[in-house]
């Protein structure tokens, strides 16, 4: 893709300045882009899915040791809304990942205030979200792209989909974040380790 789109982005949030938007947010009834009662209620949710994953999440041994030999420098750009529950779920992990090691500047956008960027980053033509796009900063070469979700969650999804194809929107968000409490930010912390020893590798 052309990277100029990435340069143009004129506004960005820090994970803490983000996480605390989601939370007032939340206490104000409000959430990003366009208004509904759906998403203001989502919004209020993912405020305390991102409490509590932040303070129950480790990061395993592997994948510390992964980041703490990275040496060039990454910017990890995560585009969101602060109605996305798959954004709860993941994002207060790819923070603590990207923690770890000060070569990682992670940086956050709004989705629906940069159509331009996500457009360069649709899936199966979908606007899905989060989308992380990690760039290495001397070279402008996109490393990789990750999201919406964790593929072993993606695959349930289509799964429960095929067996059920007039499910309800609710009844499937129900199980999608079932099996996120499940998982334990497991499958995220493995594909992230993949995704790091083969840029390692290249």
């Amino acid at each position: 893709m052309d990277t100029k789109v990435l340069k143009s982005i004129n506004h960005t949030y820090s994970y803490e300045d983000y996480k605390k938007l989601v939370i007032n947010f939340a206490e104000e009834s409000n959430t990003s882009g366009e208004q509904s009662e759906e998403r203001i209620a989502a919004t209020s949710i993912n405020a305390q899915r991102i409490k509590r994953i932040d303070k129950q999440c480790i990061i395993n041994n592997d994948l510390q040791e992964l980041i703490s030999k990275i040496t060039a420098k990454q910017h990890w750009l995560i585009i969101t809304e602060s109605w996305c529950g798959d954004g709860a779920q993941c994002i207060p992990v790819i923070a603590k990942i990207a923690a770890l090691n000060s070569n990682i500047k992670l940086e956050l956008v709004f989705r629906d205030e940069h159509l331009d960027l996500i457009d360069c980053f649709l899936t199966n033509g979908s606007r899905s979200i989060p989308k992380l796009i990690c760039k290495d900063e001397s070279t402008d070469k996109i490393n990789f792209v990750w999201g919406p979700r964790p593929k072993t969650i993606q695959d349930k999804v289509l799964e429960l989909k095929k067996d059920n194809p007039k499910i309800a929107h609710d009844e499937l968000v129900k199980n999608i974040h079932l099996w996120y409490a499940q998982d334990k930010t497991q499958s995220i912390q493995s594909e992230f380790t993949d995704l790091l020893n083969k840029i390692n590798l290249e």
